[in-house]
């Protein structure tokens, strides 16, 4: 019978095949397979090629004088294996997996084991004990040989520092052009915006938001990874501003006026209140900032070294302000053929409006309108926005528009196909800038590097009986500076390219509704010009190609 050729180890570990006991009967490998099966082996690890030989040695003809050999070893045809593991972890060390095989009817896996062997090989921070816990409970549904990966223990990246801000603490008046009060009976007033904002003296304007250290990370092997602080910055205290005593990140109004927002603080402007600009009041030149209750007339000037506030209309004039321009009606210019356009605003901050047309328009912030920019000339280095709150109205259309980012309205372009030329993203060529320089500090830190290395080097062949201490310590201390420098103008650099990708995919030509042909489009140097009209769309670069995309 077949079961007098397999034999069970003493320590039950393998199965193996003895051939003093042949009885010359013949044997297949399912009567083998079952015999194995039978000794309660039917999870061991079969060895095939053994399997085979066993068959073929078995079945072989009997010599013809009856003789059998005896002299040939147990050919051994399976084994009892325990569960095995393989530490995987990936080439920057910020993660770590763990791949069980299941027993072959020996012994599972267990957490000790597992613990242990992650120790093994260096991995000793990040590790998830809910993996583990996963793990073994998916290999307990294994069968004999199966395999099963699953990451176990994680690095962190780590979290630099976020630096200094500085948030406003009252309104402007731009932002309540583009919001409209509510009247009592839940209906909106387009022509109602509340009050202007002021201020009164001990009110606090702005809070400073303080830089952060950031947090380190680590590797799962459990180097730490530096965490670079975040850049702190004091209040840029204007005129009529004091921070507060009580807390060093609250600035306060020392009178009353009107706001003016900086980048780093504010001052609180005197305020030259007028009920009108026209040919009786003549132009207006102020240092301070100027609200005007009513309209500025034709042919008027207007300059202010802070905000600019008109309640009515600006029609065929000129404004000129330091900080914000704020028009609550809107803006009328005209077209004149072979001239400037003869309604012009410059602002330092932002231009916010109900609409503006056949207006030249120059900001270094935001430009602004609820209802519509017809045949206007605008740069700004930030963006153009041409939507009111509820985003159902707001048409830009004519004219030419080049913003430092994106520009959004409901409606680009006209059905009559008028052409209107947008560039967005201008402010890639500074961004590029402050990258190569980024780029030049960073090689420029390398060099130095690499020239204390060699004078190292030479006082290195000194005797060191000979060496200067001062020179020693000097040398030191400063390859110390430019290996900091390093690492910081290495974290500037990927700062400025991380910033640079990200714009590069966020900045676009957005168009809530509608956008027509005859509309022409540029992104940093990629051109786009529409033949067709297009339903709820952005244009974005895509894959290093401008696209027209679908909302």
């Amino acid at each position: 019978m077949a079961e007098s050729f397999l034999q069970l180890s003493q320590d039950k570990q393998s199965i193996f095949l003895s051939a003093d006991r042949y009885a010359g009967e013949a044997l297949t490998r399912d009567m083998l397979i079952s015999q194995i099966e039978k000794l309660g082996a039917q999870n061991y690890y079969r060895f095939e090629s053994a399997i085979d030989s066993a068959l073929a040695f078995i079945n072989q003809p009997t010599p013809d004088d009856g003789d059998v050999t005896t002299d040939i070893k147990p050919i051994i045809v399976a084994e009892c294996r325990d569960a095995s593991y393989l530490v995987k972890t990936e080439a920057d060390m910020m993660k770590a997996s763990l791949t069980i095989t299941a027993p072959y009817g020996g012994k599972a896996i267990s957490g000790p084991a597992l613990l242990e062997a992650l120790k093994d090989n260096h991995i000793v921070k990040g590790i998830r004990k809910n993996q583990l816990q996963e793990i073994i409970r998916l290999s307990g549904q294994l069968s004999a040989g199966q395999k099963i990966t699953v990451p176990v223990a994680f690095g962190r990246m780590p979290e630099h520092g976020a630096d200094t801000r500085f948030e406003a603490l009252v309104e402007d008046v731009g932002s309540r052009i583009l919001r409209p009060q509510a009247l009592d009976d839940g209906k909106v007033d387009m022509l109602d915006l509340g009050e202007l904002v002021t201020v009164k003296a001990g009110q606090a304007i702005m809070r400073r938001i303080p830089a952060t250290p950031g947090t380190p990370g680590f590797t799962v092997e459990g180097k730490e990874l530096p965490a670079v602080a975040g850049k702190p910055a004091e209040f840029e205290v204007g005129e009529g501003t004091a921070i507060s005593e009580q807390d060093e990140n609250i600035l306060l109004a020392l009178k009353s006026g009107i706001p003016v927002m900086k980048p780093k603080g504010m001052q609180v402007d005197d305020a030259l209140t007028l009920k009108g600009v026209n040919v009786a009041t003549g132009h207006i030149s102020f240092d301070g900032s100027v609200i005007i209750n009513g309209d500025v007339t034709p042919g008027m000037k207007v300059a202010a070294t802070g905000n600019i506030t008109v309640t009515g209309f600006v029609e065929l004039a000129e404004l000129k302000a330091g900080g914000d321009i704020a028009i609550i009606k809107g803006v009328i210019g005209r077209k004149q053929e072979g001239s400037p356009l003869a309604c012009y605003l410059e602002a330092g901050g932002k231009v916010t409006s109900k609409f503006a047309q056949f207006a030249e328009i120059e900001a270094g912030q935001d430009v602004s309108f609820s209802l519509h920019a017809l045949h206007c000339v605008i740069r700004t280095q930030g963006e153009v926005v041409v939507t009111d709150q509820l985003k159902r109205h707001g048409t830009l259309s004519g004219g030419y528009i080049e913003a430092g980012y994106s520009v959004r309205a409901v409606n680009i372009g006209a059905l009559a196909g008028v052409p209107t030329t947008i560039i967005a993203f201008g402010r890639y060529h500074h961004l590029l800038e402050q990258l190569q320089l980024a780029a030049d500090q960073y090689d420029k830190e390398k060099d130095s590097i690499q020239q204390l290395k060699q004078a190292q080097l030479k006082l290195i062949k000194i005797p060191q009986s000979k060496r200067p201490p001062e020179l020693v310590e000097k040398l030191k201390q400063t390859a110390q500076h430019h290996r900091d420098s390093l690492i910081a103008t290495q974290h500037n650099f990927e700062t400025l390219k991380a910033e640079y990708e990200e714009l590069r995919e966020l900045v676009s030509v957005t168009a809530l509704n509608r956008i027509y042909s005859g509309v022409k489009i540029q992104l940093e140097k990629e051109k786009l010009t529409l033949n067709q009209e297009h339903g709820p769309s952005k244009i974005q670069i895509r894959d290093r190609e401008i696209q027209c995309q679908p909302l």
